[in-house]
């Protein structure tokens, strides 16, 4: 095979994974005009032309596309190449066919599915849905996604394992890849190619969580003087002092409530993006110096978009009744992680020096915004954008390009 000729059916490849439809494959013809394909033909050396023109021509005899030339220049410069025998464009090019790959690795979910319905048990439904999901749904656009044969027999053999929880305790995702597959990394790379056929199941179906298998370990901080039950017999933690406390994820999940040391009803609580700013002002108040903080009754550190460990937190934080503010970044990235807090607090958020005037008082420490940056206004909603100080900030952020960063700030005032 020529260097053209394999540029050629790697473009056609391409352009049938990157169309492909969700299941079944529809389509009747591939199209690629050669002007955008080879955009510089007209200037490149008469050998690369007739190289093109050539293999272009071998594809044809073998049966592979079909050539539409421009008019009057019929054996010098092609309009479109085309092809609708997919079956010959992979085999020409030593790859298994996708559809006939793809029928053949639904059934084999079909099988697996049916035999863990033969031995059912509490562990198992979640994952049979995952199967019977992946045996209706998996499709060409898959393959094209690196979710090959192998691929999927290697997260059918993970599956299978997980419906034994004992055998997931006390092993690291590495030596669990190890395990099953003889290699310490292949796990992190199955999980990362089934990301969006996973994504795309969770939104239809009950399916088992492997987030476990994630080697992130969310953790969260949170200070004041709080009483924190936890769902089991556990003794509560009391936190007379206001000490500053972490919790890892699998704790966090634990916490049935959190409630004030105190006897006072209204409860407040800050939560505060940056850890430098989080340090400085949840820390224990020995002197009362600031009264502008001491309207709170406890500091929860985000740590930018909150973690998981953070969201289980705001969430209890809202389900105990607690009010809730928030301090973070004057830029686009600080509004829309407030903007997240609410939806997962589904509570008013109040913002906290997030306003017109202290951008101003810090403008000169400012730092410029990139596009990117400043393209992540668009992703704030109308609901944000009506709270005066977020509405006047995101006005002097857009006239100036400019964000405060919030370890700047004094919050004393």
């Amino acid at each position: 095979m020529t260097h053209w000729e394999k540029k050629i059916i790697d473009a056609f490849i391409d352009h049938y994974f990157a169309s492909a439809p969700e299941a079944e494959e529809d389509r009747s013809v591939l199209r690629i005009r050669s002007s955008i394909f080879f955009p510089n033909f007209d200037s490149v050396h008469t050998d690369e032309k007739d190289s093109y023109i050539e293999a272009a021509e071998s594809l044809k005899q073998k049966g592979i596309v079909k050539l539409n030339w421009e008019k009057h220049n019929k054996g010098e410069r092609l309009k479109t190449l085309s092809c609708d025998n997919f079956e010959k464009l992979f085999e020409e090019a030593g790859r298994p066919y996708p559809r006939t790959e793809a029928e053949t690795i639904r059934e084999m979910f079909v099988e697996r599915a049916k035999a863990l319905r033969d031995s059912p048990s509490a562990q198992t439904e979640k994952v049979i849905n995952l199967l019977e999901f992946i045996s209706v749904h998996f499709g060409p656009r898959e393959i094209g996604q690196g979710l090959d044969q192998r691929a999927m027999e290697n997260f059918i053999r993970l599956l299978e394992f997980i419906c034994e929880p004992a055998q997931l305790e006390k092993i690291t995702t590495r030596a669990l890849s190890i395990l099953l597959y003889r290699d310490s990394k292949q796990l992190e790379n199955l999980l990362t190619l089934c990301k969006p056929l996973l994504s795309r199941a969770q939104k239809n179906v009950s399916c088992p969580d492997l987030s476990f298998l994630d080697r992130s370990y969310p953790d969260v901080m949170i200070s004041g003087k709080i009483i924190i039950e936890f769902k089991s017999k556990t003794a509560p933690i009391i936190n007379e002092d206001g000490h500053i406390l972490g919790f890892p994820l699998e704790t966090a999940e634990e916490i049935a409530a959190i409630k004030l040391a105190s006897e006072k009803q209204e409860k407040a609580v800050l939560t505060i993006e940056n850890k430098e700013t989080f340090y400085a002002l949840a820390s224990p108040q020995k002197n009362d110096a600031s009264k502008n903080l001491s309207r709170f009754d406890c500091f929860l550190y985000i740590g930018g978009y909150p973690n998981r460990a953070a969201a289980a937190l705001i969430k209890i934080l809202s389900a105990s009744g607690f009010s809730f503010y928030h301090a973070g970044d004057l830029d686009p990235d600080g509004i829309l992680i407030l903007q997240q807090i609410h939806d997962i607090a589904e509570r008013p958020v109040t913002p906290l020096r997030m306003d017109a005037a202290t951008f101003d008082q810090y403008q000169a420490w400012a730092r410029t915004l990139t596009k990117p940056m400043l393209r992540q206004i668009e992703k704030i909603r109308e609901e944000a954008r009506a709270i005066p100080d977020l509405a006047n900030l995101l006005q002097r952020i857009e006239e100036t390009g400019l964000g405060v960063e919030q370890e700047i700030i004094d919050y004393r005032d």
